[in-house]
């Protein structure tokens, strides 16, 4: 899970998280697709990340989230 502190939102800092976990994991492991398990409300988020859903939406914790994959 990412979390950003409410102050922080907006300021591109989960953005440049995102893009340096990103990063990481394809120098690390490449051509190893990356699958999160997105907050179905961020799924355009994760879409601007190269991203796309690969299901249904589903439950967990009370929240709707997406399977995704890069690569």
């Amino acid at each position: 899970r990412v979390v950003t502190h409410p102050l922080a939102r907006g300021t591109g800092a989960g953005r440049a998280l995102m893009t340096e976990a990103i990063a990481a994991c394809e120098a690390r492991w490449p051509a190893t697709p990356i699958r999160p398990e997105a907050q179905q409300h961020l799924e355009r988020f994760y879409a601007s990340l190269g991203f796309a859903t690969t299901g249904e939406a589903y439950m967990e914790d009370g929240i709707p989230h997406v399977s995704m994959r890069r690569g």
